[in-house]
């Protein structure tokens, strides 16, 4: 292979990752369905095995261990997901679900549903967390002559989760200590054997 090919190539590829890099709190919209029943218990591409109650699901090009905000638009539920697996591979859709996901999302009977997409989290850990906030909303036109009638909705908002960085990776965490506790109970064996060594009298040699 010549080498401005090569150099072609390799400004296609870093161009490809930035344009499909995303950042916290993006959204996306598009059609929304789930696994079929032959792909559970089967390794995903990630290696995992497929649950059907896990909130996993499957995406084209985010990357793995990316946590999104799946938003059923026709009924405004929503549910958190966990991006271990490539697809849907059929044109036109955007995420494929588990099961226990599209069964919250009242999916099921449907099949395909139109949804939002929101980043939330990455590497498993969510970072965003919503909360409603009372908004007073108005028509559009002000007339000046008539009473203004305003209400009051709820709207959804994000914000930083709080110490989220402390919560990050607990299953590596959790392996440092086991890790420590098994030191310690060496150590503490250890230092039972010198003890009982020490107290064991020493045979007198002729």
């Amino acid at each position: 292979m010549s080498k401005p090919l090569l150099g072609i190539i390799i400004v296609f590829s870093l161009f490809c990752s930035v344009a499909h890099a995303q950042k916290l709190g993006d959204e996306s919209f598009g059609i929304s369905s789930f696994y079929a029943q032959y792909f559970y218990n089967k390794p995903t591409s990630t290696g995992e095995i497929l649950q059907r109650n896990q909130y996993t699901a499957a995406h084209m090009t985010l990357p793995f261990g990316t946590m999104l905000e799946v938003t059923n638009l026709a009924n405004k539920r929503f549910v958190i997901v966990r991006v271990n697996d490539r697809g849907p591979f059929k044109p036109g859709r955007i995420i494929d679900l588990t099961e226990n996901p599209a069964k919250w999302l009242k999916m099921t009977n449907k099949g395909l549903t139109k949804v939002r997409l929101k980043v939330v989290g990455f590497d498993g850990d969510i970072m965003l967390e919503p909360f409603d906030s009372l908004r007073l909303t108005a028509p559009p036109h002000f007339e000046p002559k008539f009473y203004q009638k305003t209400k009051l909705k709820y709207h959804r908002y994000y914000r930083l989760k709080k110490n989220w960085q402390k919560r990050k990776y607990p299953n590596l965490k959790h392996r440092r200590l086991k890790v420590n506790s098994y030191l310690r109970k060496l150590s503490k064996q250890k230092i039972k054997a010198q003890k009982a060594a020490k107290a064991t009298p020493k045979k007198k040699t002729k």
